[in-house]
């Protein structure tokens, strides 16, 4: 199981990629605070959600309220919510773009990816030919990287 935070899916929406992002990774779960939040989220196409009509985003809830309120005290809801449902199913892995949410993660052995991290995989599976247009996309709709980390990621493709 995939599970999203909601920046990975808005940030690919932005840029009307989402089924890029789909190509990628197949299916992905979010929790229901999550859910909300993309809902509560209304930018307008490209960069609007309709959960309705994407199938392969599934909404669950989170057994443990517990361990959300625990997480509640250092990251935001939807955050909380999808590393609490990582545990609960043993994620294969999830999509979280925040630092802090990511090193959290991390630090109860979640296997994190991000945005960035996702448009890798999609040049690595031959999905697009470069990662720089679309960096640079979600950099114009809004999504933020410091130059340094979009350095980095160019120099190693040989895209700077």
């Amino acid at each position: 199981m995939i599970i999203s935070n909601a920046t990975p899916l808005i940030a690919f929406a932005r840029i009307d990629q989402l089924s890029l992002l789909q190509k990628v990774v197949g299916k992905v779960f979010i929790p229901l605070g999550v859910a909300q939040e993309i809902s509560a989220y209304k930018p307008g196409p490209p960069g609007s959600i309709d959960l309705a009509h994407e199938s392969w985003i599934e909404t669950v809830s989170v057994k443990s309220e517990d361990t959300v309120s625990l997480l509640l005290s250092t990251l935001d809801r939807g955050e909380a919510e999808v590393i609490a449902l990582a545990l609960e199913v043993d994620a294969q892995v999830v999509l979280m773009d925040e630092l802090t949410g990511r090193k959290v993660a991390e630090s109860l052995n979640l296997k994190v990816t991000g945005s960035v991290g996702l448009l890798i995989r999609a040049k690595q599976l031959g999905h697009i030919l470069a990662v720089k247009p679309y960096l640079q996309a979600m950099r114009d709709a809004g999504i933020y990287f410091s130059d340094r980390f979009i350095q980095a990621v160019l120099q190693q493709f040989d895209e700077g």
